[in-house]
This record gives structure tokens, C-alpha cells and sequence, in this order.
């Protein structure tokens, strides 16, 4: 059954500068109707599905997390579940604008493979913890907000993922060739 999410009247939410939705409706595939923006209802959405699966925990979703104009409020909760932190066992609201960017880079990249998450939500201790031992995370990282995931996908090359990222012009993305994944956030428009 689909809810609609308090979150959201668009697909987009309004944190979105209009040149931000305009991409990311050019790259969905679907036009603009004015440039305001603000008016969803002229637009038709189409289902938004994501196909993940934790490394850490072996859980798999593969959930529409968006139809009808209408986030799934039951399928953001299974992924905020499965992109929880997994070493503290907490769960955080995963920015939607997210998951529509790793939509997008899945669609452009035609795959149908479900998408490793190596991390999504990390709690202020695991981040901490990490950026000690590790010079690459960033101490006010968007993991902490729910607003940034580390991925892969078998089969494809993470420099391929990192280009198509990159390409969407959507927020930051991070290549870590030796690591093998790519980092993806809804933050300011950046790459590394």
C-alpha cells in the first residue's frame, strides 16, 4: 500500500535549487512543465525502484520507493533499516533525494543487479572512529545526516559509476579506486 511521505509533495523536495530539479528531471527523462518548479502535479513521476543489498549485514531490498506521485513511506523505512549504521544498530531518515541520485545513476547505467552498499547512515561514534583510522572521511560527514552512501556494483566499473555520477551534475561524488566504490551525497555539487 503506498502512503504518501509528510516529506514530500514532489519527488524532488524543495531543498533542490530549480536547476537542481531541472537536471534531475532532464536526467528521469521528463519534462519541464514551468520553470517554477513548485506545481508537481503537471508532471507525471514515474516508479522509482531500487534493488540494494548490505555487504555488512547480507539484507537485501529490492522496494518502488516512489509511485503515483508518492513516496512509499513502508519502503523508505526498509531502506532506512537496511542502510542503517551497522556497527551501533541506529537508524536515521535517508534523505529521498538520495535514493532518487542512485536511481538515476542505476537507470543510466542500465543496470539490473542490485547495488552493494558498503555504507549508508554512520553515527557520529562510527564516523569518529573511522576518520582516526582513515584520512578520506570527512569529520562532518553527509553519512551522519543520512545523506550520503558508499557503492558498488558488481559488474561494473566504479570508474564508470563515479563518470555517471559525476555526469548528473547532482550533488558529490567521491572514487575510491583502490577501495573500489564510489561515495555519492546530495550535497553541493563537488567531486573528488
Amino acid at each position: 500500500m503506498l502512503t504518501s511521505c509528510k516529506h514530500a509533495p514532489s519527488a524532488l523536495h524543495s531543498r533542490f535549487s530549480n536547476q537542481r530539479r531541472i537536471a534531475m528531471l532532464s536526467a528521469l527523462g521528463l519534462s519541464v512543465a514551468a520553470p517554477g518548479l513548485a506545481n508537481s502535479s503537471a508532471l507525471a513521476y514515474p516508479q522509482l525502484k531500487l534493488n540494494l543489498y548490505n555487504l555488512h549485514t547480507t539484507e537485501h531490498a529490492d522496494v518502488v520507493f516512489w509511485e503515483n506521485g508518492e513516496y512509499n513511506t513502508d519502503s523508505l523505512a526498509q531502506i532506512n533499516r537496511l542502510l542503517r549504521d551497522h556497527r551501533t544498530g541506529g537508524v536515521i531518515a535517508i534523505d529521498p533525494r538520495l535514493l532518487s541520485i542512485v536511481y538515476l545513476v542505476n537507470t543510466k547505467l542500465s543496470n539490473t543487479r542490485p547495488v552493494s552498499v558498503i555504507s549508508g547512515y554512520r553515527s557520529k561514534q562510527t564516523n569518529e572512529m573511522l576518520a582516526k583510522t582513515n584520512a578520506g572521511v570527512a569529520r562532518n560527514s553527509y553519512h551522519i545526516k543520512g545523506r550520503a552512501i558508499d557503492l558498488r556494483i558488481e559488474g561494473v566499473e566504479t570508474k564508470a559509476i563515479r563518470d555517471t555520477g559525476i555526469k548528473l551534475r547532482l550533488g558529490g561524488v567521491g572514487y575510491y579506486d583502490t577501495s573500489n566504490f564510489v561515495h555519492l551525497d546530495t550535497g553541493p555539487r563537488r567531486s573528488w
